[in-house]
Parts: C-alpha cells; sequence; structure tokens
C-alpha cells in the first residue's frame, strides 16, 4: 500500500481527523482481506463507498450518486463492475416504469454479509490489541455520536462563527479520558 496522509495522523489530533484515519485504515485492512480470501482483487475503494447505500429494496442510480457525492457516471461504472460480477441488478422501479432501481442480488447479499464478517473479525481482533472496556467506550460514544449527526444532516448542524476559539472556550476537557 502507498505512504496516506492518514498513516500519519497523530493520536493527539482531534476526533474527526483520528475516527477519518481509524475508518479508512479499518476500510483499508477489510478489503484486502476480502480480496485475500476471493483470490483476486473484487473489491475497489470505489465499489467499497457503493456498499453501505445498497440493499435488497434496491436505489436508483440517481440517488446513488447523490448520496455519496460523485458523477452518475461514476456510479453507472461502478455498478457495471458490481453487475458483471453478479452482486447487483437493475431492475424497472415499480413506483416509476421509465426509473431503474438498482439492487442486491442473493450472490450481493453474501458478499455483503461476508464483508461485515471480515469487520467483526477486526473488531474483535482490535478488542483484543486495545481491550475490551475501551472498545464498549469507543462504541458507546459513537452510538450516543451518530443520532446527533444524522439529525444535524437531516435539520442543519450548528453554524461555526469563523473565529478561533481556544479548547477551553469550546469546552474541550483536556483531564477527560
Amino acid at each position: 500500500m502507498a505512504p496516506s496522509a492518514l498513516r500519519q495522523t497523530s493520536p493527539s489530533a482531534g476526533l474527526g481527523p483520528l475516527l477519518f484515519a481509524c475508518a479508512r485504515l479499518l476500510d483499508e485492512v477489510a478489503q484486502a482481506e476480502v480480496n485475500r480470501a476471493a483470490g483476486r482483487r473484487l473489491l475497489t475503494p470505489a465499489l467499497a463507498r457503493l456498499l453501505p447505500h445498497l440493499s435488497r429494496e434496491g436505489i436508483r442510480p440517481t440517488e446513488l450518486a447523490r448520496r455519496i457525492d460523485v458523477s452518475k457516471q461514476a456510479v453507472g461504472q461502478a455498478l457495471r463492475e458490481l453487475e458483471r460480477q453478479k452482486f447487483v441488478e437493475l431492475v424497472i422501479d415499480p413506483e416509476d416504469g421509465r426509473a431503474r432501481l438498482v439492487r442486491l442480488t442473493p450472490a450481493g447479499v453474501a458478499a455483503y454479509d461476508h464483508g461485515h464478517d471480515v469487520l467483526a473479525f477486526y473488531e474483535a481482533a482490535l478488542a483484543i490489541r486495545v481491550g475490551v472496556r475501551q472498545m464498549n467506550a469507543v462504541r458507546g460514544a459513537l452510538s450516543r455520536m451518530l443520532p446527533v449527526l444524522q439529525e444535524w444532516t437531516a435539520n442543519g448542524a450548528p453554524v461555526r462563527d469563523g473565529r478561533r476559539r481556544s479548547r477551553r472556550a469550546r469546552g474541550v476537557d483536556d483531564g477527560a479520558q
């Protein structure tokens, strides 16, 4: 793997950079394992970005492109690859016969489940290295953060005034664990 700026994120970095770095590196490790188990490069970062948005029910390719903020052409190319691998199928949208839905095939569902199993394996391996209590604390904190971030996404996040404030003024407790 090529050197990455993410690998240089300091443990003292803010929460956002740490979350981003950990998520990206976990993703890289999991993709490598999926590809190793398949005996070929099955999953690329571009394809992996689509996976959380795919389901058995289906999603319109235009909505998929909007969610991951790429062009419809880029999504179309990725979907063609997933379709070639028989992980997704394009079907007529029952609500609008002019539109199409992309949905997971049974092989796609199995691949999706395998990916979750790989992530569960690495989560357990991390718990061994980092500690079960610490992993549970992270999971608990993220579980409490998730609905707040979802609310901000739906209703608008607090607006930053642009002025730099001290850590103490921002309510950061340097002694917190």
